[in-house]
C-alpha cells in the first residue's frame, strides 16, 4: 500500500502555526469582554481545528503503515 504525502514541509508548518496561534488568541482573550465575542474562537477551531485532525489522522496512518512493515522484517 503506497501512502500518497498530501502534507509537505511548508503545509505541515503552516497548519500548526495556525492552530498555536489560534489557541494563543483565544488565551489572551480579554475577561472583561463580552463572551459572545468568544465565538469567533469556536469558529476558527472548526477550520484550523479540523485541518490538525487531518494532518494527525494521516500521520498515525503513516506510524501505523511503518509499524506494519518493521513487524513485518522482524518476523
Amino acid at each position: 500500500m503506497t501512502i500518497y504525502n498530501i502534507y509537505d514541509d511548508e503545509s505541515v508548518k503552516k497548519i500548526i502555526k495556525d492552530f498555536q496561534n489560534l489557541l494563543m488568541d483565544a488565551d489572551n482573550f480579554p475577561r472583561d469582554k463580552d463572551p459572545n465575542d468568544y465565538r469567533e474562537f469556536w469558529t476558527g477551531l472548526r477550520g484550523r481545528g479540523s485541518s490538525l485532525l487531518g494532518l494527525t489522522n494521516h500521520l498515525l496512518e503513516v506510524l501505523n503503515n511503518k509499524e506494519k512493515k518493521w513487524n513485518n522484517m522482524v518476523y
